[in-house]
């Protein structure tokens, strides 16, 4: 029996399960495979800005830290101005304009930012408006601008005034000289463009406010020329409109009603709307 049992233990010994075979280790790199380079991208001149007639920027000059003149009863020329140019830009838009307003507030706003927001507008038209003065008080009347050499020693006088923002606003200016301004006008179409808006609207300002005024009320000073650096860094037609002169006592008053400030924005609108007018349909004389 014993034997039996040895024998049988024996058996299931020899009997049993034979142990699996022994993994073969695999190197598997956790590193993907690098993607291809991409192609560079070549690039995409950015498209050409396209300028409307029907896009108006204007500009109350000065605002903020920046007076600009002052009238005989203490008025600041940045406060005349606003209202002038609100009215004009809602002119505009009621005569079906689109209008860009570089200032609606008493805010700061320096002569680069003027330009660069009229360069990037899209707006085919420039208007900046201010209000003048002089050493004379006897000095009145109405007169608009564009950009070249200074028309007279007046005009020379004026421009380096206004001009003097930069430095009441922290900026450097970095022409040396009025010969350095001039160097930079894109003499050309521009400033004869220019020169044509100044004439047209003068024309229009003085018959319109002299009209409802009385003959010979407002004095005609005409379209003249000065390096304004508003006007010359503009790349479009602009102007800088002169609405009179708050160093005259009788023209002080009258420049701030409302009245006149409504009277010369019309005045404004109507011939800007000539001009763009008129520029419309030379360039479609071009396309023929």
């Amino acid at each position: 029996m014993r034997a039996r049992l040895a024998a049988t233990a024996l058996l299931l010994v020899g009997c049993g399960a034979s142990a699996e075979p022994p993994a073969v280790a695999t190197h598997v790199d956790p590193t993907p495979p690098l993607a291809p380079a991409p192609e560079p991208i070549p690039d995409t001149p950015a498209a050409p800005l396209t300028r409307s007639w029907r896009t108006v920027v204007v500009d109350a000059g000065h605002g903020g830290e920046d007076d600009g003149a002052a009238g005989v009863s203490g008025v600041l020329e940045k406060d005349v101005v606003l209202p002038f140019a609100k009215a004009t830009a809602r002119a505009l838009r009621e005569a079906g304009f689109t209008v860009i307003e570089t200032r609606t507030d008493d805010s700061t706003l320096t002569l680069d930012r003027r330009t660069e927001l009229a360069n990037a507008s899209g707006a085919g038209v420039f208007v900046s408006i201010h209000a003048n003065s002089a050493p004379s008080k006897s000095a009145q009347g109405v007169e608009i601008y564009s950009m070249d050499l200074a028309s007279d020693e007046a005009a020379g006088r004026l421009a380096a005034r206004e001009n003097l923002a930069h430095d009441l606003t922290g900026e450097a200016a970095e022409r040396d000289s009025e010969d350095a301004l001039v160097a930079d006008l894109a003499m050309g179409a521009r400033a004869t463009s220019s020169r044509r808006l100044a004439e047209t609207l003068q024309a229009e300002v003085v018959r319109t406010l002299n009209g409802f005024y009385g003959r010979k009320t407002v004095r005609d000073r005409g379209a003249r020329t000065a390096p304004f650096w508003v006007l010359v860094d503009t790349e479009i037609p602009a102007v800088l409109v002169e609405v009179g002169y708050l160093t005259h006592e009788g023209e002080e008053r009258r420049v701030r009603t409302r009245g006149y400030q409504e009277l010369l924005a019309a005045a404004v609108v109507r011939g800007v709307e000539d001009f763009t007018s008129r520029a419309l349909r030379a360039e479609r004389g071009v396309e023929r």
